[in-house]
C-alpha cells in the first residue's frame, strides 16, 4: 500500500481551486502532473509543508483543511490549537444540534482548556452560538 502525502488519503492539492486529488506518481516523475484535473491550473502542491506555505501566503488558517493532517496531532500553524479529530467532533456536534442550544459550553463541557479550543474553532470556522 502506497503512503499518501496527506492524511486525507490524497497525494496532490490544487492551490487555485482548493481540491485534493489522488493521482499518484513516482518521485522521479513528480513533474508528470501538469495541471489540476478540476480547474486545469498548474499550481499543484505535493507535500504538507508546501500546503502550509501556500496557506500562510494566502493568510488562511490550516483548520480549513483539517482532514489533510494527522488526526491526533495539533493542526500545524493553526491558531486554534485543535487536532483534526477535535475539529471533526466539534463539527459533528454542531451539525446535530438543530433544536437545542448551541453554545461553546454545550459543546465543550466545563473544561476551560476545551472551551478555549472550541471558542477558537467557532471563531475560525464562523460558527455562531445559538443559546
Amino acid at each position: 500500500m502506497n503512503k499518501t502525502n496527506f492524511a486525507n488519503g490524497f497525494n496532490n492539492f490544487c492551490g487555485r481551486c482548493g481540491h485534493f486529488f489522488a493521482v499518484r506518481v513516482d518521485e522521479d516523475i513528480r513533474g508528470f502532473i501538469k495541471s489540476c484535473p478540476i480547474c486545469a491550473d498548474e499550481n499543484i502542491i505535493f507535500t504538507v509543508d508546501e500546503l502550509l506555505d501556500h496557506l500562510q501566503s494566502n493568510d488562511t488558517d490550516p483548520i480549513n483543511f483539517y482532514k489533510a493532517f494527522p488526526p491526533d496531532e495539533p493542526i500545524p500553524n493553526s491558531r486554534t490549537g485543535a487536532t483534526p479529530r477535535q475539529v471533526a467532533n466539534i463539527l459533528q456536534i454542531v451539525t446535530q444540534r438543530h433544536d437545542i442550544p448551541l453554545t461553546i459550553e454545550s459543546v465543550a463541557g466545563n473544561c476551560e482548556i476545551t472551551q478555549e479550543i472550541v471558542r477558537k474553532v467557532f471563531e475560525e470556522l464562523h460558527i455562531t452560538e445559538k443559546p
